[in-house]
């Protein structure tokens, strides 16, 4: 597995899309009902040394099933990239906490990252989706375990149940490695009907 520059350059790309989006969405949470004083993360301990390496190893396991290098990294980098929704917490303002954290983000960022960097890269779209199922895997491994998955439309942290993290980690695995199985399969298939055309 080598990394060439175009990876490198994709990989970036992504990710400072994906920083902007987790940011951005949660802005949104300032207008949205049962707001609370949103923490600063700097003061709050969030942006530590173990969690920064914890969220990409949880990240980058789930992409190691892409077999490709590009897809291991965005695994990783997206899963600690999306804690950007705490930077909202640095304009001292009420909001709901770890906006971020839910079924809608994932949806949301799936689809504009696909739109603006490749609308049939179904491996970058496998990464995203489940980025914030491994970044909140590794949250309650490490003990937090309130999120609220189904904001904006329900507004309440859900508390789940600290053990399991695993769930949330091999559900992530599983996504990528559903999607993986299909477009190699589709990709081999293609490969087989232009080889017998000729």
């Amino acid at each position: 597995m080598k990394i060439q520059k175009q990876d490198i350059i994709f990989v970036v790309g992504v990710s400072l899309v994906y920083c902007s989006l987790s940011a951005g969405f949660s802005l949104v949470s300032t207008i949205l009902p049962d707001k609370m004083v949103l923490l600063n993360p700097i003061e709050n301990g969030s942006l530590s040394v173990k969690e920064i390496v914890g969220h990409f190893i949880w990240g980058a396991v789930a992409g190691v099933v892409t077999l490709k290098l590009r897809y291991i990294l965005l695994g990783g980098l997206l899963a600690v990239i999306i804690d950007s929704d705490h930077l909202v917490g640095l304009l001292h303002v009420e909001g709901i906490p770890r906006m971020s954290h839910s079924i809608t983000f994932a949806i949301l960022s799936t689809i504009v990252l696909l739109l603006i960097f490749s609308r049939k890269d179904y491996r970058l779209a496998a990464i995203v989706a489940t980025s914030v199922l491994t970044h909140i895997s590794y949250d309650m491994f490490a003990g937090g375990f309130g999120f609220p998955v189904f904001t904006p439309f329900v507004n309440k942290i859900i508390d789940l149940p600290r053990t399991d993290w695993l769930v949330f980690e091999i559900s992530a695995i599983c996504i990528v490695g559903i999607v993986i199985f299909i477009v190699t399969r589709k990709e081999s298939e293609k490969i087989i009907k232009n080889d017998s055309g000729r």
